[in-house]
C-alpha cells in the first residue's frame, strides 16, 4: 500500500513540478547504487553538473536529477563510480582535501567506532553537542576518547578510507566532476569567519591544483552555511554551492544555494520515492544540518515578500538567481 502511495505521489509531483532534484549520497554498495539509479531513473533525467543552468532556465518533459557524493571515500572510486559508469549516469564527487593529502580517517568515522564499542558516548561527545563544537575542539575530544579506549578505525575498509588524489584524477578522466568539500570536514558556521573562509578557499584551490582544471563546485560539510560564506566560495571561482536544504530546485534558487535531498544506501525504493515527493512541498522535511525547518521560512520570504519590506538579514538570504555559467 505504501509503495503504491509513494509511486502515485511522486507521479503527480513529477507531472506538475518544474525543476528537479539534487541528490546527496555518501557511500553505496553496487546493489544500492543500481537501486537508487533505477528508482530515480523512472522519474528523472540524469544530468551533468554543467547542464544545471540550462535545466533551470527551460522546462523539459521530465524533471532533472543530479547525483552528488560527499566526503571522497574510496568506495566512491572502487564501487560507486564503476556502477554509475556502467549505467551511463554522471555524478559529482566532493572531496575533503586534507583527508586526500594525508589518508587519515574522518572524525565521524572515529566517532561511530567509539559509539559502537562503548554503547554510551563519553561526556562532552553526546550527539546534540558534537556538531556545535569548533573543528579543533571536536577532533581533539574524539581522538582523546579513542586513544583512551584503544579504538582504531579500519583504513582497509573502503567505506572509511579516503580516496587518493590519483583516484580523484581518475574519476575526472572518466567524465565525473570533482568538487571541494572543505580542507577539513569542519562545520563552517562553527568556525571563525577567517578560518571558515580559509578552509573554503584552500579546498577549492587544492582541487584545482590536483585535477588541473578549475574547481566548479563547493559543498558545505554537514550543509551548514551562511549567505556570506556561500558568496565567498563563489568569489573563489566555483559556479555552484551545495547545501542540504531538503527541497526541489527550480529557477527561484540561486546557484550559490543549491538544495539537496539526502539519501542512504539502506533506503528502499518506497522511501526514496516518498521522500522525494514530500520534498517538493519545501515545507515538511527537516534539514539534516540540524536547523530543522528554518529554510522553509527563508524560502517563503524569498518568494513572497517585496524587497522593500525585508530586513538586512532577510535581504542577505534572498535568492538572487544567476543560472549561467561563464
Amino acid at each position: 500500500m505504501l509503495a503504491a502511495l509513494s509511486s502515485i505521489s511522486l507521479g503527480l509531483v513529477h507531472h506538475f513540478k518544474a525543476g528537479g532534484v539534487v541528490i546527496n549520497e555518501h557511500v553505496l554498495s553496487r546493489e544500492e547504487t543500481a537501486r537508487h539509479v533505477e528508482t530515480f531513473g523512472r522519474w528523472f533525467d540524469f544530468i551533468h553538473l554543467r547542464d544545471l543552468p540550462e535545466r533551470l532556465n527551460r522546462r523539459h518533459k521530465k524533471p532533472f536529477c543530479l547525483l552528488t557524493f560527499d566526503d571522497g571515500k574510496r568506495n566512491n572510486v572502487t564501487v560507486v563510480a564503476p556502477e554509475l559508469q556502467r549505467l551511463g549516469v554522471p555524478a559529482v564527487f566532493f572531496v575533503v582535501s586534507r583527508a586526500l593529502d594525508r589518508g587519515t580517517p574522518f572524525w565521524f568515522d572515529r566517532y561511530e567506532a567509539l559509539r559502537r564499542k562503548l554503547g554510551a558516548l563519553p561526556f562532552g561527545l553526546q550527539p546534540h553537542i558534537v556538531k556545535q563544537l569548533p573543528y579543533a575542539m571536536l577532533t581533539d575530544r574524539v581522538e582523546r576518547a579513542c586513544s583512551q579506549h584503544g579504538i582504531e578505525v579500519d583504513l582497509n575498509d573502503d567505506n572509511i578510507r579516503p580516496m587518493t588524489w590519483e583516484d580523484a584524477r581518475s574519476l575526472y578522466r572518466r567524465g565525473f566532476t570533482i568538487g571541494a568539500h572543505g580542507t577539513t570536514h569542519a562545520i563552517m558556521t562553527r568556525e571563525t569567519k577567517p578560518d571558515a573562509c580559509e578552509n573554503i578557499s584552500k579546498s577549492i584551490a587544492r582541487v584545482t591544483e590536483e585535477t588541473g582544471e578549475p574547481c566548479s563546485s563547493f559543498a558545505f560539510p554537514n550543509g551548514n552555511y551562511t549567505a556570506e560564506l556561500a558568496q565567498h566560495a563563489i568569489r573563489c571561482g566555483v559556479q555552484t554551492v551545495m547545501t542540504t536544504e531538503p527541497t526541489w530546485m527550480d529557477h527561484a534558487f540561486p546557484l550559490w544555494r543549491v538544495p539537496r535531498l539526502q539519501f542512504f544506501g539502506t533506503d528502499s525504493r518506497t522511501k526514496i520515492e516518498l521522500k522525494t515527493a514530500v520534498a517538493a512541498t519545501g515545507r515538511i522535511l527537516s534539514n539534516p544540518d540540524g536547523t530543522g525547518r528554518v529554510y522553509c521560512a527563508i524560502n517563503r520570504l524569498a518568494r513572497t515578500r517585496p524587497k522593500d519590506f525585508l530586513s538586512p538579514f532577510e535581504k542577505e538570504k534572498l535568492p538572487r538567481p544567476n543560472h549561467n555559467f561563464e
